[in-house]
C-alpha cells in the first residue's frame, strides 16, 4: 500500500500535543528537559505576559541538527540516554503561544533561528474545522501536515544576525503571542514554581532541608558504583519580577513542625544483576501523615523528571497509606532500558518493567517495616516517658513517716501496675536498645520503692516491740529520688488535642459528608462523651481512638 503526504492529515499537530501536553506549564519542561538532554548545567526561565524564555547553556545545535528538530515523531536522541527522545516536545508550545523561536549554535558555529508561526497553524485549522461542521469543504481538501509545517515554519543561518544576541553556546527558546487563557497560570510564581520543583532534577535546598547533601552524594555514589548517572540541574525561575533560584520541595518544616526529618534511609532497587535506580525516603518524625499532602510518599523519576503522581506508588506498600503518607521521597530510575510512556503517567510496557515493579515493591516492604518498626519504638518510648513520670510523681507524694498501712498498700499496687507495664514491654522487645537500658534500670528502681514500702509496712507492725524504729527509715525517699532522676528519659512529642470526634476522623482525612458528620457529632454527644468523666479523660479518649485506628489502618 502505498501513501502520500495527504494521508497525515495537520490536524495530528494539534490532537498529539494537546493530548500529551494537557497543562500549559508541560511546555516548559519539555524545552527544560531537552536543555538537560544537551548536558546544560544553568537554565533560565522568564515569564512575562506575553512571552516565554528558556535559556541553556547546553551544547547547542547546528544548522542540520536545528533542521532535524522540526520533524514529528522522529528524534536522533538516544532513548537509553535521553529524557526527551519522542521527537513531539519542540511543539509542546502549540496551544500556549503564537510564535515559537529557537536560537541556538554550537562553539564556533554560525547563529541558527528557527522559527514556527503557531498561530497561523491553528488559524488555518480553526478555519478548515468550521467548514467543515458547515459542509462547505471535503476530506479530500484537507491541508496535509507537511504542507502547514513547510508554510509556517523558517529555519534561518545567518552571520549577518547580532552577535550578542547569541550566547558562544546553547540554546534559547522564544515563546511569544502567548495564549490569554494561559495568563493567570503562567503568571503566577508560586504555581510555576511548585510545578517546575515537582518536576523537574534539581538539586536540593541545603538551607531549608537537613539531609540535601546527604542525599545527593548517596544517590550519586550507589549510581556511580553501578555505573550510572545521576544528573542534577540549577535553575533560575523569573516571572516578572521575581527572581529566584529553584530546588526540589523537600524543607524540615514539612516533616514536623519543629523541623526534625528522620534520617533518609536508602535501597537500590535492583533484580538478578540488573540495576535500575536508587529510592529514598525520611520518615516523619511523629506517627501521622505529613502535613504537606503534596509531599506524602514516593514520587517515580526517570532521571530527575517525575513520572506520574505520588499516590500511584502507595499501591506497591502492604500497608498502603498507613506509613506511605509518613514517607516523603523519591524513586529515581536511571537504567536506560525502562523508558517513560508518552503521556509521562508510568513507565512504557516491557518485560522489564514487571521485573521493577516487583523489585520496587520489595524495597517498598522494607520501608513499611521500618515505618512499624518505629511506630512500635515510639509507642514503647512514650509509655516509659508517661511511667517515668508517673513513678516521680509518686515518689515526691511519698510520706516516708506514712501511719496508715492501707495507704501504703495502695501505693505498693499502684507500683505493681507499673512494674507490669514495664515488664511486659520488655519482654515483647519493643524498645530501642537505648530505651530498653532505661526501662530496666527504672524497672529495678520501682522493685526498690516497693521494698522501701514494704520495709516501712514492717516497721509499722512491729512499732509495739520497738518504739524507736517508727522514725527510722531504712531506705531514704532522697536516695531513690536520685536513681530515678539519673534516668534521662527523652521527651516525645505530646499528643494532639482534638475537641471533637469528627476533628479527629478529618484528621485522617475521610470523606465526610454532612449526613455522616451529623451522625458522627451524635455519637460523639451520646457515647464518647458520656464516658469521659472529665474534659482531660474526654481528650484521652479521643486519643485512645486515634491509636486503635491507626493500629488496624
Amino acid at each position: 500500500m502505498k501513501l502520500t503526504k495527504f494521508d497525515i492529515g495537520a490536524e495530528i499537530i494539534s490532537i498529539l500535543t494537546r493530548g500529551m501536553y494537557p497543562d500549559p506549564k508541560d511546555a516548559l519542561r519539555e524545552y527544560i528537559q531537552n536543555g538537560v538532554d544537551a548536558h546544560s548545567q544553568k537554565i533560565a526561565v522568564k515569564i512575562r505576559q506575553d512571552s516565554i524564555v528558556v535559556d541553556d547553556d547546553g551544547v547547542g545545535m547546528n544548522y542540520d541538527i536545528l533542521r532535524k528538530a522540526v520533524r514529528v515523531g522522529v528524534s536522533d536522541k538516544s532513548p537509553t540516554k535521553n529524557v526527551g527522545f519522542m521527537g513531539i516536545g519542540i511543539y509542546s508550545s502549540f496551544h500556549l503561544c503564537g510564535k515559537m523561536a529557537i536560537y541556538s549554535r554550537g562553539t564556533n558555529d554560525i547563529p541558527n533561528r528557527l522559527e514556527m508561526d503557531f498561530g497561523k497553524m491553528k488559524s488555518i485549522l480553526d478555519t478548515q474545522r468550521e467548514q467543515r461542521l458547515n459542509g462547505k469543504i471535503s476530506s479530500e481538501k484537507l491541508i496535509d501536515l507537511q504542507s502547514i509545517l513547510e508554510d509556517c515554519i523558517e529555519l534561518t543561518q545567518d552571520g549577518r544576525l547580532a552577535n550578542e544576541e547569541f550566547p558562544k553556546k546553547g540554546t534559547r527558546v522564544e515563546l511569544s503571542e502567548i495564549e490569554p487563557e494561559f495568563y493567570t497560570a503562567l503568571s503566577d510564581f508560586d504555581e510555576v514554581s511548585d510545578y517546575l520543583q515537582g518536576v523537574i532534577p534539581l538539586r536540593f535546598n541545603s538551607n531549608e532541608f537537613e539531609h540535601a547533601e546527604l542525599i545527593e552524594n548517596k544517590i550519586a555514589e550507589i549510581c556511580t558504583e553501578k555505573n550510572q548517572k545521576f544528573e542534577l540541574i540549577d535553575i533560575t525561575l523569573q516571572v516578572n519580577s521575581q527572581t529566584q533560584q529553584l530546588y526540589r520541595p523537600y524543607r524540615n518544616i514539612d516533616f514536623y513542625k519543629e523541623g526534625k526529618p528522620l534520617s533518609p534511609e536508602f535501597f537500590p532497587i535492583e533484580s538478578d544483576g540488573e540495576f535500575f535506580g536508587v529510592a529514598w525516603g525520611c520518615l516523619n518524625s511523629v506517627r501521622r501523615k505529613l502535613e504537606n499532602k503534596k509531599l506524602r510518599g514516593f514520587i517515580l523519576k526517570k532521571q530527575g523528571f517525575s513520572i506520574g503522581k505520588r499516590e500511584t506508588l502507595a499501591k506497591f506498600f502492604p500497608r498502603e497509606h498507613t506509613y506511605f503518607d509518613r514517607y516523603s521521597g523519591e524513586v529515581i530510575i536511571v537504567n536506560p532500558k525502562l523508558l517513560p510512556n508518552a503521556s509521562r503517567n508510568d513507565i512504557e510496557y516491557s518485560p522489564l518493567r514487571s521485573v521493577f515493579y516487583e523489585a520496587l515493591t520489595g524495597v517498598a516492604g522494607k520501608y513499611d517495616d521500618i515505618g512499624k518498626e518505629y511506630q512500635e519504638t515510639t509507642k514503647a518510648d512514650e509509655e516509659l516517658a508517661k511511667l517515668h513520670k508517673e513513678v516521680k510523681g509518686h515518689l515526691g507524694k511519698y510520706n516516708e513517716y506514712e501511719e496508715d498501712t492501707e495507704v501504703l498498700v495502695d501505693k505498693i499496687v499502684t507500683l505493681k501496675q507499673i512494674y507490669d507495664k514495664l515488664e511486659s514491654r520488655i519482654s515483647r522487645r519493643g524498645f530501642s536498645s537505648e530505651s530498653e537500658i532505661k526501662a530496666k534500670s527504672l524497672l529495678e528502681q520501682v522493685k526498690n520503692f516497693e521494698n522501701t514500702i514494704q520495709e516501712r509496712i514492717k516497721v509499722l507492725t512491729e512499732k509495739k516491740k520497738a518504739k524507736r524504729n517508727q522514725n527510722t527509715p531504712s531506705s531514704t525517699k532522697l536516695d531513690l529520688a536520685k536513681e530515678v532522676a539519673k534516668i534521662e528519659v527523652d521527651k516525645v512529642t505530646p499528643d494532639k488535642v482534638y475537641e471533637s470526634l469528627l476533628e479527629l476522623l478529618e484528621d485522617f482525612e475521610y470523606t465526610i459528608d454532612d449526613e455522616l458528620k451529623t451522625a458522627i457529632n451524635l455519637i460523639d454527644e451520646m457515647y464518647v462523651q458520656g464516658l469521659a468523666k472529665t474534659k482531660a479523660n474526654y481528650y484521652e479518649l479521643l486519643n485512645t481512638l486515634k491509636e486503635r485506628i491507626q493500629n488496624e489502618e
